[in-house]
């Protein structure tokens, strides 16, 4: 069996696949299986996968009904055969040795998961995102907390995890924002010794302005907080109290920006009814102007909501 799977998810990624896939056959250690899962692409990409397949025996072709990113890495997951599991996106590559500092790290600091330093590509230019040394911990609200500080996040696409604690755990198919951090989460709740990698060893294109300005939808986005923030305090466990308090931070901006979303692309009176209704905050406190506005005041919510609609028209009409 392979030391090292790999699961990458591939959906019309006919432009950038042969430079991921290359960068996988390019690796010094050689004791790896390569799992591409092509999630329903309507282009060139299974014949791409399936061209280096027929080249290289280590390379899997997993041809699946489009289901989401989410769908494509349990699939990957439930037939991985290696020791270790590590993830990949379709358009970014990896260095050449990455595989080899995975695989030597582990094994001389005895983590279950390790975190690596990474290049962000996008159009303002290249930003690395590493530490000065190799750190391991133990505490859990520690790692999270460096976590954060560093940059690395929860990101899975960095993460090289223990097959024992990956296959425990899923992607949740239901949700499509923060999907890959919710699964770090569970790996890290698991794990004994978290080991982070000052090496830059992987490549993250960047297409547009972010994951942040691309959701539009204020459910998705207040859901996905909230579910954030109560990992967040699980794993933290009243420890490090700088760190939750930015996560707080985190936390009601992105309500503000939810908010702001209902008024700014039309949905219903009901619609925010019903985001008042479920969406009252987690630590019962509204910081930001958006959410002291539609949470707080003597007013009836109608009422209160008739009010910023107007001052949002005015506003417009103003402008």
């Amino acid at each position: 069996m392979p030391q090292i799977s790999i699961i990458i998810p591939v959906y019309n990624a006919e432009k950038y696949l042969r430079k991921c896939i290359e960068s996988v056959i390019a690796q010094t250690y050689k004791d790896w299986e390569a799992m591409l899962v092509n999630d329903g692409s309507k282009d060139s990409s299974l014949a791409i996968c399936q061209e280096y397949a027929d080249k290289d025996e280590r390379i899997r072709v997993i041809d699946k009904e489009n289901g989401g990113v989410s769908s494509a890495r349990n699939r990957g997951l439930a037939v991985a055969r290696g020791e270790w599991i590590t993830f990949m996106d379709s358009d970014d590559w990896l260095d050449d040795d990455a595989f080899q500092v995975y695989i030597e790290t582990a094994q001389r600091t005895g983590a279950d998961i390790l975190k690596t330093g990474y290049r962000c590509h996008q159009l303002a230019g290249i930003d690395d995102k590493k530490i000065e040394t190799e750190i391991t911990l133990t505490d859990k609200s520690d790692i999270l907390s460096l976590l954060q500080k560093s940059g690395y996040e929860a990101y899975v696409w960095n993460m090289f995890v223990s097959a024992r604690i990956a296959k425990q755990n899923h992607f949740d198919e239901t949700i499509s924002w923060f999907e890959d951090q919710f699964f770090s989460y569970d790996c890290l709740s698991m794990a004994n010794r978290v080991t982070l990698v000052p090496n830059i060893l992987y490549d993250y294109r960047i297409h547009d302005s972010g994951s942040l300005s691309d959701m539009k939808d204020p459910f998705v986005i207040a859901s996905s907080v909230r579910r954030d923030m109560e990992y967040k305090l699980l794993l933290f466990a009243n420890k490090n109290k700088d760190a939750i308090n930015k996560c707080w931070n985190t936390y009601h901006q992105l309500r503000a920006v939810a908010i702001d979303s209902l008024y700014r692309n039309g949905y219903s009176y009901c619609d925010r009814r019903n985001f008042y209704k479920n969406f009252m905050p987690l630590d019962g406190k509204n910081i930001y102007a958006e959410e002291k506005k539609f949470f707080e005041g003597k007013k009836p919510f109608w009422l209160n909501d008739i009010i910023e609609r107007l001052k949002r028209n005015l506003k417009k009409f103003v402008q």
